[in-house]
């Protein structure tokens, strides 16, 4: 029974959240709207055309407009009485040829498909599961919400960690470990290369030990890598008895078909659970469908010896059930239909069935709020992770599934959450993240306590180099990152360098390095609302050029804008063909979270005479954040390609970036950009 005043707390926050997601809902439809993607768009033709990492690529036949489709974009695509989730790949306006990648396999063809790319209905979605909650509170944990949110004071103490699997934690990993496992509640501050994901795992192990505990995060990324660790650490028994289960996966990676929800439902089925599979298996000699090929989960099908495909798709126990039910109904065959109904409720009763037994799920924030298998469950322990990117209607509907402590690890000095409006709800309860909101940071962004007991602190870290650490220490984290053993070794030359040295006209790049375009004189064009600067691009693809020759093949180059970003791909691809590095990527920031790279070249695209908006903090609150990610982002070298002068000219004197740069002048190397310096000078 909970008491009146936690119930009153509860059902205000509620309200609050909810009328956030509302401003947001109306914010992204008005962007909808903006780029006639407000309603489905009917596709003439559709079809399979191959794989793409771990889904499939569709391309379809869009019908005339002119719709302001983008890649990454996502997509719903509705094809036969049946719908997937997807992702643009690419969009040709002229042509009207969308590539979509969807999870799922839908068909060789997909003609009179619909695509839908309104996102709201997930907001939806989740405003309806924080209604559920407010309504019947007595099937919650309002408790954990309002401790999670600071409106309850924690519990905070020690206790020591059981499992073997903790033992390789360094002394801050410990440390933070300890108080995780003591207290109700617990934020942990880990800034780059300190370690998050492997504290979370091992935290996830150590706290599965009491009760089920939930792993929860924004983005796939995040999870899966918490999803790898764990199948690495874990006890062989809890991955054999599918004791862990992530729900869902990145399309840019392959499952693992130990912890993989997918995996573990077909190894179910299989063994006969249910009586799915004889079911499906006389489905499929009555309605003449061939049975699936033995492969990979969820793939199209596997190769035959000659490199051909084999006819019949490597199903999911769902698609495979899906495929025979829109059989049974294009045939009017009303038996096998009704049949195939029920065993598809078996087969999520199975999925849940699998989910009751785990003793860690993992999933994202999103899949948390739609999926029904994990609907009704119910968990001891929330670990939250990439907690700066956590939306807090997603942590409110999180933690009220959850009757124990709320942990959340991240970095609120990284990207916050993404949010289109500016609405003041929406502001206050969207764009707010959970260390800001515990108030263990204020909006100053003046940095936690060392003594806070609410707040532990990874300050180890093993990514950067001394000098990019030092650099990142000293503009965002206080001076208080220190450096690895394993790093400090290789400063003072007891581990030999990856590559050799990048020399550019005659001067040789450090572990910072500005490349200096002034004396280009670049300009800046507007492209479908964002910006390109061509002569930046330029620089960038020498650069790129020079730094493969000298053996260095993992390589990132980000920028703040999208416009820029295509054409820096397109550019350094066609300039380097064959020659260009194996591990490129070219990214905007915003994508860039979570990775790293050995080479990180920062393209700051802006220039005089126009003043740039996106660059000055005073106008762009999240700009030292993004200028944080980019940076930290980066092993053994960085390079910030910039018109050192014309900021100076456009940005204030006290700028975040002319501050940096002017840093960077005076400890570490600045070249001039030019096309003779970059291919003759060396």
């Amino acid at each position: 029974m909970q008491a009146p005043d936690s119930l009153e707390s509860l059902w205000l926050l509620l309200a609050d959240l909810r009328v956030a997601i509302d401003e947001e809902i109306e914010a992204v439809a008005a962007d909808l709207s903006r780029r006639r993607l407000d309603r489905p768009i009917p596709a003439l033709s559709g079809r399979l055309r191959g794989d793409a990492g771990t889904g499939h690529r569709y391309t379809f036949q869009v019908a005339g407009g002119t719709y302001d489709i983008r890649a990454d974009d996502r997509v719903r695509i509705h094809a036969g009485g049946r719908e997937a989730l997807g992702t643009v790949h690419r969009f040709d306006r002229t042509l009207g040829l969308l590539q979509a990648v969807s999870p799922e396999w839908l068909g060789e063809r997909l003609d009179g498909a619909e695509l839908e790319f309104d996102p709201t209905w997930l907001l939806r979605e989740l405003s309806q599961r924080l209604v559920e909650v407010g309504r019947d509170p007595e099937d919650f944990f309002p408790d954990t919400v309002l401790g999670a949110f600071g409106r309850r004071p924690p519990s905070l103490g020690r206790e020591s960690a059981r499992l073997e699997s903790s033992d390789d934690l360094n002394e801050p990993q410990r440390d933070a470990l300890e108080r995780v496992l003591g207290s109700s509640a617990q934020l942990v501050w880990g800034p780059p290369g300190t370690g998050k994901s492997r504290l979370v795992a091992r935290a996830a192990l150590e706290l599965a030990v009491r009760g089920r505990v939930l792993v929860a995060a924004t983005t796939n990324g995040a999870v899966d890598e918490i999803a790898r660790r764990l199948a690495s650490v874990a006890d062989p028994v809890m991955l054999g008895r599918d004791r862990i289960i992530r729900v869902g996966f990145d399309l840019g990676a392959a499952p693992d078909t130990r912890i993989d929800l997918g995996a573990v439902l077909a190894r179910r089925i299989e063994g006969g659970a249910g009586g799915v599979d004889r079911t499906l298996a006389e489905h499929e000699a009555r309605l003449g469908a061939r049975p699936p090929a033995a492969g990979r989960e969820g793939r199209p099908g596997a190769r035959a010896p000659d490199g051909g495909r084999e006819e019949a798709p490597v199903l999911s126990p769902y698609a495979r059930a899906g495929r025979l039910l829109a059989l049974a109904r294009t045939r009017n065959d009303a038996e096998s239909a009704r049949t195939l109904g029920r065993a598809m409720l078996e087969i999520a009763r199975q999925a849940e069935l699998a989910l009751e037994e785990a003793a860690i799920v993992l999933t994202t924030f999103a899949r948390l709020s739609i999926r029904e298998e994990l609907r009704e469950l119910r968990f001891e322990s929330l670990l939250i992770d990439e907690a700066s990117t956590a939306p807090l209607p997603y942590v409110a509907l999180a933690a009220s599934r959850v009757a124990g402590p709320a942990i959340a690890v991240g970095d609120f000095q990284q990207l916050p959450p993404v949010v289109s409006s500016t609405a003041p709800a929406a502001v206050r309860w969207l764009r707010t993240d959970l260390f800001r909101e515990a108030g263990v940071v204020d909006e100053t962004a003046s940095l936690p306590s060392p003594n806070d007991g609410l707040c532990a602190m990874l300050d180890l870290q093993y990514r950067m180099v001394p000098d990019i650490r030092q650099l990142v220490s000293e503009f965002f984290y206080g001076g208080r990152l220190r450096d690895a053993p394993e790093i400090t070794e290789r400063a003072a030359g007891r581990a030999a360098p990856a590559t050799g040295p990048t020399t550019v006209g005659g001067t040789t790049a450090g572990a910072v390095t500005v490349l200096d375009t002034s004396g280009l004189d670049p300009r800046v064009e507007r492209v479908d609302g964002s910006r390109r600067n061509r002569t930046h691009a330029e620089a960038v693809a020498d650069f790129v050029g020079v730094a493969a020759r000298d053996g260095i093949d993992d390589i990132a180059v980000v920028s703040p804008y999208r416009a820029q970003t295509r054409h820096l791909s397109d550019l350094v691809r066609r300039r380097l063909g064959r020659a260009a590095p194996a591990n490129l990527e070219v990214s905007t920031i915003h994508r860039f979270q979570g990775r790293e790279k050995r080479l990180v070249i920062i393209d700051t695209v802006d220039a005089p005479p126009g003043r740039s908006w996106f660059l000055d903090e005073r106008r762009n609150r999240d700009f030292p954040r993004l200028l944080n990610v980019a940076l930290s982002r980066a092993r053994e070298r960085l390079v910030i390609v910039a018109t050192v002068a014309g900021l100076r000219r456009t940005l204030p004197r006290e700028a975040l970036l002319n501050r940096l740069l002017a840093h960077v002048e005076q400890s570490g190397t600045r070249i001039d950009a030019a096309p003779a310096d970059l291919w003759h000078g060396r």
